[in-house]
């Protein structure tokens, strides 16, 4: 936060970053409107939609972009804590107990930051059942019962690292994990960046944050950082493709294959709830995991639902909970029951009662994979009664009554994203993209998370009047068209080759089509921060892919190596040993060529592949192509990869950039046969 707050005092600059971060609900930087309404419903002030748009634009005044960041907020804050509102709001931030405070400093500002006690607790909690096991971890563990000494102990990455693997196996890559107990700070900072750059290509946001932040314990960027890898693991598999059993959430429903599959994992689980609940003759549904859980009454019955009848000895009664009038005693008997099945994690029953939502949806989904307690497709029961279950649920009417759902209760759901698919997601998630991307073919077709890609590429670029950021129920589909025909035009005007793509494409969602834009996206957003780099040695020109494999070439020969790179395409690149000897190029003796095996088999050469990203990210390379996009040479993606490690060098203070390596101005152009610059969506 860079705001200039020399208007305000010590005090009021305190109050103004707590209530920013307690409008902040999901974490993300900015207020969005729907947080906007929901602090304003908590102060007491019930106001129609309208009311709270235009409250929310009047101070929305940069890129006029639906949401609010901190400079803009700080010009509301000053208006709002002089009226009754200001006032409500300065005691639902006084009120949060289970905030801690600490300090940092921003540019000339010190600011104070909030750390959830109660989620500080959990996560301590969570790491010492889960680290148990490790040998590296032993003299880490046991984390205090408060979790104070959780910040020193990820101050040299190996926890962050061990943390990453447990909701991602085999993500990190053990023989790249610089170990030991006197880690210099050199080998310390490896690792946390080896965290860092790993944890993004899972879709992790860690904007602002670097190793300096993570060996200084900065409190409030450690324990978000936890718990978005977290999360990534608790809500890794709450899909359909590996949940099949899933489907009997949706036994009778009218809604498309795309929009089920489009359900966010938090989505999924509220519906999971809601459909044990009307199984137990329970009228109560949540539609979030805070305030409708506060009461213990879901909790009561799902627990009765899910735990298996052998385990349940001792166990209290939904009705049993239910009598008793105190919240905080029904939480209790609820956890009470979780501990006879292992569950008792995350939450303490003045969680349940606080409504903590981060920590109520880890309880949730950590009790959906221990007891999904669903029907396997074909079982009886797997395809009756759950129609309408649910929080924004779908309508009633079968699945697969017409042509449209043909073979809707077969395969459907079981296709899962490709690693094409889930390396866009991720790159787009790790932007900040807000609300998350989770299924690119409907969560792309309002076309707003394209604009603000767009945006990131060109700032400026986007005419941000002309975009609908709301739509109006009865013209929701013009309005969305409208969107999409702009993020065409706007692909054009970048030199995007688009043709025979429309808006109506993203609209339906064309698969082939669709990818075929975003692919142009992200190579457009990796070339734009090559080429900013390059500055006044390129001469204003753009790099392209041509001028990509010139630098790696320049860079093998200048260390000594004896790989050249043809193309993209270049089947010497699939034993990975061309991208590391490149590394070691780079940074000289990072590579232990006692881990590098010959590449003969597919095994070897994962193997190898694995190490190569894995040592690049440890370098500072935020890469996003998986181990195996390197073994089956997918030009695309290997792009990127030697884009990202061109980046490395330009970030560093000693490189000569570009030296005489030729730089084109044609953004569109290829190399050595690579047509990387076209609008085809599929890996060659």
């Amino acid at each position: 936060m860079t705001s200039n707050v020399s208007d305000l005092l010590p005090e009021q600059m305190d109050e103004l970053v707590a209530t920013f971060e307690t409008l902040d609900s999901n974490g993300n930087g900015v207020i969005e409107f729907e947080e906007l309404q929901t602090a304003l419903e908590i102060c007491g002030f019930k106001m129609a939609r309208y009311q709270v748009r235009d409250l929310a634009e009047k101070y929305d005044v940069k890129q006029r972009d639906g949401i609010i960041d901190f400079e803009e907020f700080r010009a509301l804050y000053r208006e709002l804590r002089q009226s009754d509102f200001g006032s409500n709001l300065h005691r639902m931030v006084k009120s949060r107990s289970d905030l801690m405070t600490h300090g940092s400093k921003t540019g000339s500002n010190d600011v104070k930051h909030s750390v959830r006690l109660e989620e500080q607790v959990a996560f301590a909690d969570w790491l010492n059942k889960n680290l148990a096991a490790d040998e590296d971890c032993q003299r880490y563990l046991p984390f205090e019962e408060d979790g104070s000494d959780l910040y020193k102990k990820c101050d040299d990455g190996i926890i962050l690292c061990k943390v990453i693997n447990i909701a991602s196996p085999d993500t990190i890559d053990e023989r790249v994990l610089n170990k030991g107990e006197k880690l210099s700070l050199f080998k310390r900072n490896e690792n946390i960046t080896l965290a860092l750059n790993s944890a993004q290509s899972l879709g992790c946001v860690v904007v602002s944050m670097g190793a300096s932040e993570v060996v200084a314990g900065t409190q409030h960027l450690i324990l978000g950082l936890l718990w978005q890898i977290i999360k990534v693991g608790l809500l890794a598999d709450v899909n359909l493709a590996a949940n099949s059993e899933l489907r009997a959430l949706f036994g009778t429903s009218e809604a498309s294959i795309e929009d089920i599959r489009s359900l966010a994992p938090e989505q999924l689980l509220m519906k999971w709830v809601n459909y044990h609940l009307e199984r137990a003759g329970s009228k109560r549904r949540i539609a979030n995991f805070s305030d409708d859980i506060k009461d213990s009454e879901a909790y009561a019955y799902l627990l009765q639902q899910i735990i298996p009848k052998e385990s349940g000895n001792g166990m209290h009664s939904a009705s049993d909970i239910l009598q008793q009038r105190e919240h905080q005693t029904r939480a209790e008997l609820v956890l009470q029951n979780a501990e006879l099945v292992d569950a008792r994690v995350f939450v303490q029953p003045s969680d349940i009662v606080a409504g903590n939502s981060n920590l109520n949806l880890a309880f949730v989904a950590n009790l959906f994979h221990k007891f999904p307690s669903l029907p396997e497709p074909g079982e009886d029961g797997a395809e009756d009664g759950a129609g309408g279950v649910g929080a924004g649920g779908v309508g009633a009417g079968p699945i697969g009554a017409d042509e449209n759902h043909a073979g809707f209760g077969a395969d459907a759901f079981l296709i899962d994203e490709t690693r094409e698919e889930k390396t866009y997601r991720n790159w787009m998630n790790s932007m900040g993209m807000a609300p998350r991307v989770n299924y690119l073919y409907t969560d792309l077709r309002s076309g707003l998370t394209l604009f603000h890609l767009y945006d990131l590429i060109r700032p400026g670029i986007v005419r941000w009047p002309r975009v609908h950021k709301t739509f109006h129920r009865m013209r929701e589909n013009f309005e969305r068209l409208e969107n999409c025909n702009y993020a065409v035009e706007l692909g054009r005007q970048v030199g995007f080759s688009l043709v025979g793509i429309g808006g109506e494409d993203l609209l339906e969602g064309n698969v082939t089509l669709t990818l075929a834009l975003v692919w142009q996206l992200m190579r457009a957003y990796t070339l734009a921060i090559l080429s900013k780099l390059a500055g006044s040695a390129a001469a204003g020109k753009r790099i392209d892919e041509r001028a990509i494999i010139a630098w790696a070439n320049q860079r093998l020969e200048r260390g000594g190596k004896s790989g050249r790179l043809a193309s993209f395409q270049d089947l010497a690149i699939a034993d990975a040993r061309l991208v590391l000897d490149l590394i070691d190029c780079l940074r000289p003796g990072s590579v232990n060529y006692a881990n590098v095996l010959e590449g003969t088999t597919e095994a070897e050469r994962l193997q190898n592949a694995k190490l190569a990203i894995n040592l690049g990210w440890r370098a500072g390379a935020k890469i996003y192509a998986l181990p195996e996009d390197i073994v089956e040479v997918k030009p695309k993606m290997v792009m990127t990869i030697f884009a990202c490690l061109m980046q490395l060098d330009f970030e560093s203070p000693a490189t000569v950039k570009l030296a005489a390596s030729p730089v084109s101005t044609t953004s569109n152009s290829s190399a050595g046969g690579d047509s990387l610059g076209s609008g085809s969506a599929s890996q060659q």
